[in-house]
């Protein structure tokens, strides 16, 4: 039997000409805001084929996709890559042969108490200011917190954050994280900013992570943009995962943060049915750089509950690696990384391009290289043990 929901229908475009019709520049990124999707069944005279997943999914992870989004979005695949990204499925109410968590990055464990620091690494914290975003994608690895009223960051935390940032003059590099950072307003942002830099002067490297950029790039505007240039935010991540997340309104806001001053990092995460593909992944990042976006990592999906259905292989993300380097233009190419249970942080994924031997005598060691096609050449001369000719008398 299908399950019987009632809608608040409020400003929501529920059908496929009214969606099509819509423009996103039109109007502010606080009404597109406020027009996002929060139940599958209202996506159902927009796309074909929605699955009718349980309602205790929705007890877990909530569901948030702007019209933006839903624009993306193919009408009849439910394999689009955008639609898997972020519409609810089955596979989440199924249990894994392997273990999976809430917490899987063990983040918890390095927050600093009465704080929403996460301080793992000597010089740099991880400043968590938001449990929202525009649009939630069901591999969020902050499930915990994202979307769940018990995951709120108070007035009251962001302040003795900042307070804990000021006292300790060790810290260098400060990343504004949630939830995403640009769901607050101009104003809100500015406080905060603006008390770092105010109190914080050490800190020589202020930035920001967002993935509302793709999701609603409308709320990239000249005031963000003029704030974030007064506070002097020298970077901002944003987080693509598939060519067709792309577009021109994309395009034409992102140079309008370039155009602030600010450096732009992208990291994405490998996906199965999303990204798992190497022809996907160089024109993701050709795409990518050719906007001055700086592909910087790939991540493994994490093991976080209702997840596993995404996660790729190791073996094939050594692929992937191996299909992008020497193949596309190496600025072009990022780290994959496997970022460790429990707080481990962040591991490189490497492909064995150079590996040192024993010789057979005992006498040392060779080193043998491979290049991107498969070609080798030995260097013995980078090897332990190679002693240089002597002169002849």
């Amino acid at each position: 039997m299908l399950q019987t929901i009632e809608f608040n229908v409020n400003n929501k475009l529920l059908t496929r000409e009214e969606l099509d019709a819509y423009d996103p520049a039109a109007e502010s990124w606080q009404k597109q805001f406020a027009r996002r999707y929060t139940h599958h069944g209202e996506l159902n005279g927009i796309l074909n084929h929605v699955e009718n997943v349980d309602q205790t999914v929705y007890s877990k992870f909530a569901v948030s996709i702007t019209p933006y989004v839903a624009q993306l979005m193919d009408r009849d695949d439910p394999q689009c890559p955008i639609r898997r990204q972020y519409l609810p499925t089955f596979a989440e109410e199924t249990r894994p042969g392997f273990a999976t968590m809430l917490d899987q990055l063990g983040e918890e464990g390095d927050t600093v108490p009465g704080t929403s620091i996460v301080h793992r690494y000597p010089r740099r914290v991880l400043f968590l200011v938001s449990n929202t975003c525009a649009t939630l994608c069901r591999f969020c690895t902050r499930k915990r917190m994202v979307s769940q009223p018990s995951g709120s960051v108070h007035k009251d935390a962001i302040e003795q954050s900042i307070d804990y940032i000021a006292a300790n003059t060790q810290i260098q590099d400060v990343l504004l994280s949630g939830g995403d950072p640009l769901a607050f307003t101009d104003d809100r942002l500015d406080e905060i900013l603006g008390e770092i830099r105010r109190r914080a002067p050490h800190v020589r490297f202020l930035r920001l992570g967002t993935r509302m950029i793709v999701q609603l790039p409308t709320r990239i505007t000249p005031e963000l943009c003029a704030l974030l240039e007064k506070h002097r935010v020298q970077m901002v991540n944003t987080h693509i995962n598939h060519p067709k997340e792309i577009t021109p309104l994309l395009r034409a806001r992102v140079k309008m943060l370039q155009k602030a001053g600010i450096m732009m990092g992208l990291q994405t995460v490998c996906l199965k049915g999303v990204n798992d593909d190497v022809e996907v992944m160089r024109e993701l990042f050709l795409q990518a750089i050719e906007m001055g976006i700086r592909p910087y990592y790939v991540y493994s999906t994490d093991m976080v509950e209702g997840a596993h259905h995404f996660i790729v292989p190791y073996h094939r993300m050594l692929e992937l690696y191996e299909g992008l380097r020497g193949w596309i233009s190496g600025p072009a190419v990022p780290t994959f990384i496997v970022d460790g249970l429990g707080g481990l942080g962040k591991l490189p994924i490497i492909p064995s391009y150079v590996r040192e031997e024993e010789l057979p005598d005992g006498s040392g060691t060779t080193v043998k290289c491979r290049n991107y096609a498969g070609r080798t050449v030995e260097m013995p001369g980078l090897g332990r043990g190679y002693a240089l000719p002597t002169r002849s008398n």
